[in-house]
């Protein structure tokens, strides 16, 4: 009988190879903490079940200069951990939505939902909230790029929940 990696590790197939290590991000959501309602399964903590979300805002992210990324790390001392999280999303041109964005900069309740190219989805500054910093940047000449650099951060004692794919959120319109 053939071992079957399956069993033990779901992002393995059953030739033991992994299948979901794709990177990049196809959409970035933001909405404040009380936008969003996250239902765990009772029996595990750990599992997200479902996912519903209101007034969301989309941002309009360049995929193709690889500037928009997740990053999050986690150091444990003594039992207690800390998790530092940093989303940087790059948005095309100047426009009146750095007004917008002013103004969620202001806030500490903040959530981004990232739509992963491997499909899976990250909900970060679900508990501890999310802050926002920002830099528009419009090049001396007219080959420079005009964008708005966001950079969303949070420490928490939580990281941001992870689903493998959007079917977990009851409006899944959100990522269209």
């Amino acid at each position: 009988m053939a071992f079957n990696c399956n069993i033990l590790l779901e992002d393995i197939d059953i030739n033991c190879n992994k299948h979901s290590n794709v990177g990049g991000i196809k959409k970035a959501i933001i909405m404040l903490q009380s936008d969003i309602t996250i239902a765990f399964n009772p029996s595990d903590e750990t599992e997200v079940v479902a996912v519903q979300t209101s007034n969301e805002k989309h941002f309009k992210h360049i995929q193709k200069d690889n500037t928009t990324s997740f990053s999050e790390s986690k150091t444990t001392e003594n039992g207690l951990g800390v998790v530092n999280t940093t989303i940087t999303i790059q948005i095309p041109s100047i426009t009146r939505n750095l007004n917008k964005l002013d103004y969620f900069s202001r806030r500490e309740d903040l959530v981004c939902v990232l739509l992963h190219n491997n499909e899976s989805v990250t909900i970060s500054g679900w508990l501890d909230g999310l802050c926002m910093n920002l830099n528009a940047n419009s090049g001396s000449s007219i080959t420079g790029k005009s964008v708005i650099d966001v950079e969303l951060y949070t420490e928490s004692g939580m990281a941001s929940l992870v689903v493998n794919d959007k079917s977990f959120f009851a409006d899944q319109t959100i990522f269209d």
